[in-house]
């Protein structure tokens, strides 16, 4: 971690265990709620993207910036990992977001000394800009510094393209010293069916992307902790309770390198605040219904079934 990231404004004294500090307004144009449109999990689900609509915006961006330095400084090479034929496309990503956040974001400025600053909320973040990540050692972390996303590279390997840099500070149970440097193939291979349905369907449409055509696509759980980081480990800090998990993932190549860009922005809500959102918690509970015992266990949805069945029953 060698380049700094400034928390100007006091952020780390800003309700960290606040439930709704990672949540997004369900009831926004822009919110994502996945099994309102399609209840079943192994599907692929995406939807066009303009590139100016590339990443969201976050207003609470300062708990998401707090969270990824303090799970660095937690688990190390366990959020962010890279092989060093990733540093090509880590410095064009570099440019690219940076262009990106000060061109379509509100809140994003760049400083005389070339720095990049964020305001929001009451809070200021400043990071060095896109020239110093580029330099780094380590571009890919100083990048994701910046949004609220997760963010991933992959390359074209032997075995199809491989996962080559990450940082990933909200994992949804899974390790990403145990992915790095591994086929997609591989990466899906705990997901109930993806072989069958959709392994061939993946593989083609990573040979196919356009870095004019970005896509996104929506993901989602029901989890017992608001906390980003879940690795299936006991890292839980808050009280139980059930909380939607949502996780909207763009996927988009980059010109020059031909590399793929992975983005992972996981949201939570408690799970009453689907009630205020007509139908959500009916479409909910029948995308829940569909499961197979197998993606049931894949989502870490079996043992939090009879409490999630006795929250269906007092409310629908």
């Amino acid at each position: 971690m060698s380049l700094r990231a400034e928390l100007v404004s006091g952020a780390r004294a800003v309700a960290q265990h606040n439930p709704r500090r990672f949540s997004q307004d369900l009831n926004a144009p822009t919110a994502v709620l996945p099994f309102l449109r399609e209840p079943h999990i192994v599907h692929m689900g995406l939807n066009r993207l303009s590139s100016t609509q590339w990443l969201q915006g976050c207003s609470r961006l300062s708990h998401y910036h707090h969270n990824k330095l303090s799970a660095r400084h937690r688990l190390g090479d366990r959020v962010f990992a890279h092989l060093p034929k990733s540093l090509p496309a880590q410095r064009e990503l570099a440019g690219l977001m940076a262009k990106h956040l000060l061109r379509d974001h509100d809140g994003y400025s760049a400083l005389a000394n070339s720095d990049i600053c964020w305001r929001g909320a009451g809070q200021e973040l400043r990071w060095p800009g896109a020239e110093a990540a580029a330099e780094s050692g380590e571009p890919l972390w100083a990048t994701s510094l910046w949004v609220a996303d997760d963010l991933c590279i992959l390359l074209p390997g032997a075995r199809g393209y491989e996962l080559v840099a990450a940082s990933l500070a909200a994992p949804s149970y899974w390790r990403l010293e145990e992915k790095i440097g591994r086929p997609l193939s591989t990466i899906h291979q705990p997901v109930p069916g993806f072989r069958e349905k959709l392994g061939e369907q993946v593989a083609r449409f990573f040979d196919h992307l356009l870095p004019a055509y970005p896509v996104w696509r929506g993901n989602w759980s029901v989890v017992d902790s608001p906390e980003l980081l879940q690795r299936g480990e006991a890292e839980k800090e808050t009280p139980g309770g059930l909380y939607l998990r949502i996780e909207r993932q763009s996927l988009r190549r980059l010109p020059e390198t031909g590399a793929v860009v992975f983005s992972i922005r996981v949201m939570t809500n408690p799970l009453s605040d689907l009630l205020d959102v007509p139908g959500a918690l009916a479409s909910l509970r029948g995308a829940v219904a569909a499961m197979s015992p197998d993606e049931s266990r894949y989502k870490s949805l079996a043992p939090l079934r009879a409490e999630l069945d006795a929250f269906f029953g007092k409310y629908l």
